[in-house]
Parts: C-alpha cells; sequence; structure tokens
C-alpha cells in the first residue's frame, strides 16, 4: 500500500477520482480512512505517513491559532470555501516539504564541511 503523502500529487491532479467532491472535508475523510484501513491490516506506518501526520501538526503551528477544531476546520477558516480550503491543503504541504527538504539538504551541508584547526 502507498504511502498518503505518495497519494498527494495523485489526488491533487485529480480530486474527484479519489474524493466524491472537491472539498477539503472530503479529502479529511478519505484520509481518515486511508489511516484506519491501514491500522486495520496491521501495516506498520512508513517515514512517509508519519511525515503526513507531522504536516497536520504543523499546519495547526503555522496559523497559531489554539483550537479543537480539526485541521480541516482550521484550513477552511482561512479559505474561501471548502474547494479553495482543499487547494490550500496542497500549497501547505509543499509548503512544510519544501520546508524540510532545505533543513535537510542544509544539516546535510554542515555535517559535509571538515573544520580544520589554525596551526599557530
Amino acid at each position: 500500500m502507498a504511502s498518503f503523502a505518495d497519494l498527494l500529487p495523485q489526488i491533487k491532479k485529480r480530486p474527484t477520482l479519489y474524493l466524491s467532491r472537491y472539498s477539503i472535508f472530503d479529502f479529511q475523510s478519505f484520509y481518515y480512512g486511508y489511516d484506519l484501513a491501514k491500522n486495520q491490516l496491521g501495516i506498520p506506518k512508513t517515514d512517509a505517513d508519519v511525515e503526513f501526520e507531522q504536516f497536520l501538526s504543523w499546519v495547526r503551528t503555522r496559523y497559531n491559532i489554539e483550537t479543537t477544531q480539526s485541521w480541516a476546520s482550521l484550513i477552511l477558516f482561512h479559505s474561501i470555501d471548502e474547494r479553495d480550503a482543499l487547494d490550500r491543503l496542497f500549497k501547505l504541504w509543499e509548503e512544510f516539504h519544501n520546508r524540510n527538504k532545505e533543513k535537510d539538504s542544509g544539516e546535510e551541508e554542515q555535517e559535509g564541511v571538515s573544520i580544520k584547526p589554525k596551526k599557530l
């Protein structure tokens, strides 16, 4: 079974192939169904699945609002409608994913730098 993060580009390209409506809430239901199916089948979470869960937590901190509302409702609050909220989710995912790539590449560059002591 593909990770949910691997499905995102396909869902973004043709949302109504996966969702009954072009809606953030249909996306949320699809995600919860995916997660439930993996749990019930005993399929362990991949690193990409964990990354998507971290993304959902990041969305909460990104908007800096403490609420009991779902991440989908939080994104909708900052959107025009459910369709715009789904588009915004994909943009936020790209922002989060690129942020992580930059952070990872920055760490690799720092690790690759060797510091030689100066001779006095």
